[in-house]
């Protein structure tokens, strides 16, 4: 048994989901992993067959690793809290334009031709987001609710969600002006456009602000520098032991600094566990149709 979510899985299965190679870092670290591990194996055998290495005591690296998992314990966290506050902004996205989907094809002008256009563009909306975060211009999933010039002048905007916007500003001011619903519906319609606006500038914000380089490069010296010197506490205990200790060491390590990595940017498909923006953009194309279907009827 699997809990999808768009094209990433979580297995139920305890041995499945400890030995997956699919979305782990694992692939990404392995090479440093096992530079760590040779590097050891060097040390180990120019101690052994040519000169006395220096050697360190165990407990220095016991303490100094204890301060090294709780730097990567805060950098973890804050990556986490970068993912998750963009999951946040975009189930408010996702909530937004299904109220005004509803207000569209119940408050809003008694028009088929204006609820079908604020549909389409209720439902650009959420792709130009997601393309716009993802520096992508792929508007193949909406060629059936846009028409060839739209999706032109869509992808020539410098700002994509804000074109898009400014086309749902359009068609709320021309109801407004046929006096089609009174003041305080196109309030409420205003309200929702503007919290869209609000939502994409808080994914802007997360997207544009990485973490700050001064704590990502002290971080991963702290760790080379752990990692260059462990191996002289190892040869007299360890021995030909060594380096699978090192191994050992390095794994966890280089994953939990890697994972830090990967949850600074949620919306970039190159990430692993990035949001699954593609399922949430059909799902909301989804309610659009459902709303569609249901007012015909």
């Amino acid at each position: 048994m699997q809990n999808k979510i768009g094209n990433q899985a979580e297995h139920h299965n305890f041995l499945r989901g400890a030995l997956a190679w699919h979305g782990s870092v694992t692939p990404r670290i392995l090479v440093g992993v096992c530079l760590s591990s040779l590097y050891t194996f060097a040390l180990f055998y120019i101690d052994a067959h040519y000169y006395k290495l220096p050697r360190f005591a165990v407990t220095p690296f016991e303490y100094t690793g204890a301060v090294l998992g709780l730097v990567l314990v805060f950098r973890t966290n804050a990556g986490h809290e970068r993912w998750w506050e963009a999951r946040k902004l975009w189930g408010s996205i996702t909530n937004q334009i299904r109220n005004l989907l509803i207000m569209t094809w119940n408050y809003g002008e008694d028009n088929v031709e204006w609820r079908q256009n604020m549909t389409k563009w209720l439902v650009a909306f959420a792709y130009a987001n997601k393309e716009s975060l993802r520096m992508q211009k792929n508007f193949d999933a909406i060629n059936d609710w846009l028409s060839t010039e739209e999706i032109t002048a869509l992808k020539n905007s410098p700002h994509m969600p804000l074109f898009v916007s400014n086309k749902i500003a359009e068609l709320l001011e021309q109801a407004k002006d046929k006096q089609q619903f009174d003041l305080f519906t196109f309030t409420e319609f205003e309200k929702y456009r503007a919290a869209l606006i609000d939502s994409i500038g808080g994914c802007e914000r997360i997207l544009k602000t990485p973490m700050p380089l001064v704590y990502a490069i002290k971080t991963r010296r702290f760790i080379l520098i752990y990692l260059l010197l462990l191996p002289f506490s190892l040869l007299d205990e360890m021995g030909i032991m060594s380096p699978l200790i090192a191994f050992l060491v390095a794994y966890p390590l280089l994953s939990i600094d890697r994972i830090g990595v990967e949850l600074q940017n949620p919306f970039g498909k190159q990430n692993l566990s990035h949001l699954p923006l593609d399922t949430i953009c059909e799902g909301i194309q989804n309610n659009a149709l459902m709303l569609q279907k249901q007012s015909s009827q």
